[in-house]
């Protein structure tokens, strides 16, 4: 603890000096190990010993015959053909169908009509009135562009021509 930095004080009162540690007891000398017990004969008799026989697995295993699962995929074989068969010939009566001619192939158009159709929008007459503002705002559209050049110009130097 003689290199740690000391702790700054906290605010507040000071505190009581800490009580110094016990002082360590001296550690007991080692004890000597005694000499290693002795069983007792007679403690348990030898015909009362189990012997158990050890445990065997079965002979034969599920897994260890691949033949019954041999049997079981030709018999599976053979009732799939069997119903395949069956299903494919059960609208034959026993005559055979001519099957020589070719089909007929007919193509059927039916015409389209097509609608289009063409929209005019044609404008009301505008009044008078209208027509003086619209004439009005343009103008002064005009001149205020103008005095947005000529203010222009003059930021850049130039004379307006």
């Amino acid at each position: 603890m003689s290199g740690e930095p000391p702790i700054p004080p906290a605010d507040g009162p000071p505190t009581e000096p800490t009580r110094p540690l016990r002082p360590a007891e001296p550690v007991p000398p080692p004890v000597r190990p005694h000499a290693p017990r002795m069983p007792v004969a007679h403690a348990v008799p030898e015909h009362v010993v189990e012997h158990v026989p050890p445990v065997y697995p079965p002979e034969e295993r599920r897994g260890d015959n691949p033949w019954p699962a041999v049997v079981v995929g030709i018999l599976a074989l053979l009732i799939g053909g069997a119903l395949g068969y069956a299903i494919g010939h059960k609208n034959e009566n026993g005559s055979r169908r001519a099957e020589t001619a070719p089909a007929v192939t007919r193509t059927v158009t039916q015409p389209k009509v097509i609608e289009r159709s063409h929209t005019v929008t044609a404008t009301a007459p505008a009044n008078a009135a209208n027509e003086e503002r619209r004439v009005e705002a343009e103008s002064q559209l005009r001149k205020s562009e103008k005095e947005n050049e000529e203010l222009k110009q003059q930021l850049e130097g130039g004379e307006h021509p």
